[in-house]
């Protein structure tokens, strides 16, 4: 059985991907272009239960038919961007970004992409051009979701009262949309990735599927929730940000506009409301037509050109490569999706129909391939994983990438960061410095704090003193202030009067050293504030940084303030990797920055630690003063091995490079032992 075709979805198909598209490409007045997958998802929960229904109630329902449906849906169009992004990626990516796509590709085949990119979300996650499959996570949301929705829709049909259907789903939809809103400050990035805060999305659009709204009569009607609903769109595209919360309450604007324009396009005939007719247009309509392999292929060309470039692309290789998107679209839609779909009319009902199959007839076969190529695929994410991303592919190339997860300082920190958390619990923090004598001062900060581990701990055992590590990542050792939205259940505030607890229980602790991430992008929450309203970023630093700093010397503590190391423009194993494949001298300009580049953006946290140095027992210490050369040059290299692991911290040859600006702190510790 088949539906009534509907252009205008096909053309509110088309406003969501080309959000989603500009969103990604970088281009202005679409920074909430991301929204454009919730209007998708709205759409998704339209039609499938529209189709799931009717088959219920005409007795023809069945599961591998759905599934059926799902997988020449799918697959023809999924598999080619998988298989393109694994030869791109083998030739593309170094040892570290590759191991990681590995994991993607079998998460991706299985569709459980949502559940990987929510668990690497941390601090360390990569960065999304080193993910050329991350938009996959919206297909794997679907997936799951219609893993047991039929199941439910049977199930509430057969045991209870039709009636009852609407305000079943309004009730999950309630419980979803609640999780949505509680979970943006709680777990946001569960909240972002998984099914529980989605849900509702995709069950707006069921809801309006079920009928039980009455269609509007009026074409003024019409028009009026037609406009209202592009409205809501249009706003959430151009004033949404990355640092709106989201999805949550700010979700609810695209979501409810998409299914504003759904339910005004029913009924109506050929008048129809004014967007309606805007919708309809060819163009519009064809675009809808292409949007499925335009969301898969439009994210890796651009992550690949990101990745190779190392820097912001211009607005004629943005064009390029959204015309190049296209062109493959079609080419995939003509030769590789259609054929598994079978003969269409002009305008087809792409998504669900149930139409004459030409490629692959037998639905036993059809199962049968997708799972040998679901198998294959996984073969290869594992591979690429278990062999920790294949470093015998360009061995020349290899040498000039470090690993956290094989570097020292960083093999020990990642043991030793969760059992932080338990400090209220009684856990003891990392050892550092001397083996021997009772623990005198303490390293407290993020992981910018965690790459002086090496130093201190050098100069403890040159000096004989012990101390303790109490890095976290991504905490600020700041009071009072977070800079999370991150939560997975671990309230990253509340952290640092843990420290302060452990360190007041220890009056043997006498010196505190802390250290930062000082210029970090993402914004700072004051929890609390002497003042009232808006603070900068700057304001909320130096108020943080005053009450630890205070907190310590009120219990007579000595305090160490560390300004933060240099930032490297570009993450150094992907620029040297690159330039080293393809045998060209790299430009160093591009990835090192200056003196003066790095004092500038260091000039308010300058400011405020020039500001400290006036207290008594409080002392600065400048790493930053050794990894400049006297042409103002960045040191990258010490005993030929890099001293930076990444970006933005330092690898153990890096601690040991700049451990003599500690070299005073310890021997006053050593004098007052």
């Amino acid at each position: 059985m088949t539906l009534k075709y509907r252009a205008d979805i096909d053309g509110l198909r088309a406003i969501a991907v080309l959000a989603v598209i500009l969103f990604h490409a970088g281009i202005p007045g679409f920074s909430g272009g991301f929204v454009g997958v919730d209007v998708f998802f709205v759409i998704s929960g339209y039609l499938i239960t529209s189709i799931i229904l009717k088959d219920i109630r005409s007795g023809q329902f069945s599961i591998s038919r759905f599934y059926e449906r799902r997988i020449r849906r799918i697959f023809p169009a999924l598999f080619p961007v998988i298989a393109f992004t694994t030869v791109v990626a083998a030739f593309l990516f170094d040892p570290i970004d590759f191991e990681a796509f590995g994991k993607s590709i079998t998460a991706t085949t299985f569709f459980g992409s949502n559940i990987l990119f929510w668990s690497e979300s941390g601090y360390f996650d990569a960065a999304s051009i080193t993910k050329p499959l991350l938009h996959t996570w919206s297909l794997a949301v679907e997936e799951q979701f219609y893993i047991l929705f039929p199941l439910l829709l049977i199930a509430i049909n057969r045991f209870s009262k039709k009636k009852y259907i609407p305000w079943i789903l309004l009730g999950i939809s309630l419980i979803s949309f609640l999780t949505s809103i509680y979970g943006v400050y709680t777990h946001p990035s569960a909240t972002f990735y998984l099914v529980p805060g989605r849900a509702w999305e995709l069950l707006f659009g069921s809801f309006i599927a079920l009928g039980v709204i009455p269609e509007l009569q009026s074409n003024v009607h019409r028009n009026l929730f037609s406009f209202i609903g592009l409205g809501l769109i249009v706003l959430s595209v151009c004033c949404y940000t990355e640092l709106t919360l989201f999805p949550g309450i700010a979700a609810f604007a695209p979501v409810m506009g998409a299914s504003l324009i759904i339910y005004s396009g029913n009924g109506g005939g050929e008048e129809g409301s004014f967007v309606k007719k805007l919708l309809c247009l060819k163009p519009m309509v064809y675009i809808g037509l292409i949007s499925y392999s335009l969301y898969l292929w439009h994210w890796p060309l651009l992550a690949f050109a990101k990745y190779l470039i190392f820097r912001d692309l211009t607005h004629i290789e943005i064009t390029g490569i959204i015309l190049a998107t296209f062109l493959i679209s079609a080419l995939s839609l003509k030769f590789i999706e259609q054929p598994f779909r079978g003969k269409e009319p002009s305008i087809p009902f792409l998504a669900y129909s149930c139409f004459p199959i030409t490629s692959i007839p037998n639905r036993h076969k059809l199962f049968s391939l997708s799972v040998f190529v679901m198998v294959i695929f996984f073969i290869i994410g594992t591979v690429i994983y278990v062999k920790n991303g294949i470093p015998g592919r360009y061995p020349e190339a290899e040498s000039v990438v470090m690993n956290m997860k094989t570097d020292p300082q960083w093999m020990q920190y990642s043991k030793g960061e969760k059992n932080l958390e338990g400090l209220n619990k009684g856990n003891i923090p990392q050892l550092i410095g001397s083996s021997g004598g009772i623990p005198s001062y303490v390293i407290w900060g993020d992981s910018h704090a965690a790459s002086l581990v090496t130093a201190l701990s050098e100069m403890g055992i040159k000096y004989g003193l012990s101390g303790y590590s109490i890095a976290h990542g991504g905490i600020f050792p700041l009071l009072g202030v977070s800079n999370v939205r991150s939560g997975n259940g671990f309230n990253k505030a509340q952290y640092n009067f843990l420290v302060i607890d452990f360190i007041k229980a220890r009056p043997e602790i006498k010196t505190v050293i802390i250290a930062g991430f000082w210029t970090r992008e993402t914004p700072l929450f004051n929890e609390i504030s002497k003042y009232s309203g808006h603070q900068t970023y700057s304001q909320v630093l130096r108020e943080g940084m005053l009450r630890s700093i205070n907190t310590l010397l009120k219990m007579g503590r000595n305090v160490v303030i560390v300004s933060d190391i240099p930032i490297l423009k570009i993450d150094p194993n992907r620029f040297f990797y690159i330039y080293r494949r393809f045998n060209v001298n790299p430009d160093i300009k591009k990835i090192f920055p200056t003196v003066d580049e790095y004092q500038s953006r260091n000039k308010d946290v300058i400011m405020i630690l020039k500001e400290i140095e006036k207290f008594p027992k409080v002392t600065i210490v400048h790493p930053e003063s050794m990894l400049f050369d006297n042409k103002g040059n960045i040191i990258f290299m010490f005993k030929k091995k890099p001293i930076y692991v990444d970006r933005d911290h330092l690898s153990t040859e890096g601690s040991i490079f700049i451990s003599p600006v500690f070299e005073e702190i310890f021997q006053k510790m050593a004098n007052k032992k």
